[in-house]
């Protein structure tokens, strides 16, 4: 009994000695590949524990916080609230330095050119379509039918109406012929040139439905004319 109350009684004295020493600590300036100022504290002493680590860390970076990077406790030691009792910490101060963003560009997806509506009704007017007096198409009116076409690639219509007309002057029966020829000459041209179509529907109607005065030649032109109506696409 006697030689327990010894013992006992020595190892306070020896915790005593140890604790009056005060806390023991080293501390390192760590060079790291981020550039970023480090250091390294260990604590020793039978007493030491994490908080000594902490303190002397926190006098190390003064104003800023304490950054943890690492932290090595013995096998087994823990604090009061089951956390490791870090003996040796690793740390850096304040927050740290801002990461390059390894987000994917925005890709912003390309324009997408909106085709020009195709018109419905086209009208050859004038006498830089056809000949005087014939049905033959001019090079500036097949332009205007190869525009046309070009439009309508890859679309189907129902039907295309194409209507000829002629001026005020010349017999009815021959201003309808003449008319009738005409129209037909732009109906076959389209049709030969790839304008899909379930159906043509070609009239000629000679001098009737004048838009303008047969009294002018700048009216008798407009009044020699063929209309072309897409519909049903």
């Amino acid at each position: 009994m006697r030689n327990t109350m010894l013992c006992v009684a020595a190892m306070v004295a020896l915790a005593g000695c140890s604790s009056a020493s005060g806390p023991s600590f080293s501390a390192w300036s760590v060079d790291r590949q981020d550039g970023q100022q480090t250091y390294r504290v260990e604590c020793s002493g039978l007493l030491e524990s994490a908080e000594t680590c902490y303190r002397k860390a926190r006098e190390i970076c003064h104003d800023e916080a304490v950054r943890p990077l690492e932290g090595a406790a013995p096998l087994g030691s823990t604090t009061t609230d089951g956390k490791p009792d870090f003996r040796k910490l690793i740390f850096q101060c304040g927050a740290p330095a801002p990461q390059p963003s390894t987000a994917a560009p925005a890709v912003v997806p390309a324009a997408v050119p909106v085709p020009a509506p195709l018109p419905t009704h086209v009208t050859l007017a004038g006498d830089a379509n056809f000949d005087f007096n014939e049905a033959t198409l001019t090079p500036a009116a097949k332009a205007q039918l190869d525009k046309l076409v070009a439009n309508a690639q890859g679309m189907s219509f129902g039907t295309v109406a194409i209507d000829g007309y002629t001026d005020g002057i010349g017999s009815p029966a021959y201003n309808l012929r003449l008319s009738q020829a005409r129209a037909w000459t732009v109906a076959n041209y389209l049709k030969s040139h790839g304008l899909n179509a379930a159906r043509f529907d070609v009239q000629g109607h000679g001098r009737t439905h004048p838009v303008a005065t047969n009294a002018t030649a700048d009216g008798r032109a407009q009044n020699r004319r063929v209309g072309i109506t897409l519909s049903g696409n």
